[in-house]
């Protein structure tokens, strides 16, 4: 029994390695403001690149996927368990209405245009 779970865990951690940058995992701690107003409802998730994934399940419902270098929108396929992890189907999965790339991404401050042109900023802790 020890050594079945012994290979499960090690199978599980290889996976996860080697999709460290598909997988997102919930930032409980983490923040977002657009307009400098506290957005309500909506769950921040990072991957090993420190790229966000926002989820926001009160109306309106909404998934924005941040990536460095590429533009601001939502991915057409995630998998997620709700409030835990996320995984996309590519490392660069393809978005839906591709807005312009993050103005700003550092390890603890995320700042991007909306579609609606509003400025939003994501806080890691």
């Amino acid at each position: 029994m020890k050594k079945l779970f012994f290979v499960i865990l090690v199978v599980i951690v290889a996976f996860l390695y080697i999709n460290r940058h598909r997988v997102y995992v919930r930032d409980p701690l983490a923040s977002l403001t657009r307009n400098g107003v506290p957005e309500a409802g909506a769950q921040i998730f990072i991957n090993h690149a420190n790229e966000v994934l926002i989820e926001n399940d009160n109306p309106p419902i909404y998934t924005t996927l941040v990536q460095h270098g590429l533009p601001v929108g939502a991915p057409t396929k995630i998998y997620c368990l709700h409030w835990l992890l996320c995984m996309t189907t590519a490392v660069h999965p393809p978005l839906l209405g591709p807005v312009a790339p993050a103005d700003s991404m550092t390890d603890k401050l995320i700042t991007y245009r909306d579609r609606d042109g509003r400025t939003a900023v994501v806080t890691l802790r």
